[in-house]
């Protein structure tokens, strides 16, 4: 009995040894030192990712997610593309042009403004969404509601590891708040500083390359601190993408065959066939815009 324990306790031991050094292996990759990529490699990233946009537009058009197509909105702006503009147009032509206003209309018209009902209508939402529903309006009534002053100041997210993509959905609300003009602009960049060093604490930490890896890329982007996102979590975000274009929320671990793989996901492991996201797409369209900008030639 007691060799039987012995060896378990070594077994575990041994387990424990091997997935720390995995662990922190990864991490060291994670944070390896490499060189920028290149205006014109970001480019040809982008343009296949436009494509897959392009190419998948009726099966996408529909998901009622109206602030995927606010990041094409915005990743169009930035850009200039002519093809990304295209498609964002002809959404705008059937699904806003086409549709009354709403309280998700001034992300696509800032000109509008809605008249917001109490917070009680607001009750199924997650915090996250209630605060991005306000910073679209400025509503000064939900301005002072104890959520939304929650979502205002640092420490309003859990374990990273529980809800990967708080502290992220926590700084583009706070961003909304900044391009909406709803005041508290102290306490606004004060907190969007103080995120910004939980995110790179994230990503130096979390190597995981899913849609939360790549949110937390962007939101550093957006908020102004591109200069701190190291070349590795960019590389590492490109190396990502998929053939087709896309991107996903898996990390590929081992290939199980029949084009499914055991992956790291933004939450857990599991095993999947890696199929284009959406959701991921859109955050990586606009990251690269950003980035495009971030590095383009300067002028003479």
């Amino acid at each position: 009995m007691k060799k039987v324990f012995r060896t378990s306790l070594l077994f575990l031991l041994l387990s424990i040894l091997v997935f720390t050094g995995l662990f922190f292996w990864q991490v060291s990759l994670n944070n390896r030192d490499e060189k920028s990529p290149s205006h014109a490699v970001l480019q040809t990233h982008f343009h296949r990712s436009v494509s897959w946009i392009g190419s998948s537009y009726a099966e996408i058009e529909s998901i009622p997610n109206p602030i995927l197509w606010w990041m094409i909105k915005q990743a169009a702006e930035v850009s200039h593309d002519t093809a990304l503009e295209k498609i964002y147009s002809r959404y705008k032509k059937a699904h806003l042009d086409t549709q009354p206003p709403n309280i998700s209309t001034p992300m696509f018209d800032k000109f509008y403004h809605p008249r917001m009902p109490d917070i009680s209508a607001f009750s199924k939402l997650q915090p996250y969404q209630t605060f991005f529903f306000y910073a679209l309006s400025c509503d000064e009534d939900l301005s002072t509601e104890p959520l939304i002053q929650q979502q205002m100041q640092p420490g309003a997210c859990p374990v990273h590891y529980l809800h990967p993509r708080c502290i992220t959905h926590q700084l583009m609300g706070l961003r909304f708040m900044q391009r909406y003009q709803c005041g508290y602009d102290d306490t606004v960049n004060n907190t969007i500083l103080a995120l910004q060093e939980q995110v790179l604490s994230e990503l130096s930490w979390d190597f995981r390359v899913g849609d939360a890896y790549i949110q937390r890329i962007l939101m550093l982007v957006d908020t102004g601190a591109y200069d701190r996102v190291k070349p590795v979590w960019i590389n590492r975000f490109l190396q990502a993408q998929n053939e087709d274009g896309s991107w996903d929320d898996l990390d590929p671990v081992l290939a199980l065959g029949k084009n499914k793989v055991l992956a790291h996901t933004s939450m857990l492991p599991k095993i999947a066939e890696p199929k284009a996201d959406f959701h991921a797409t859109a955050q990586a369209i606009w990251l690269l815009s950003l980035l495009l900008d971030e590095t383009k030639p300067v002028e003479p």
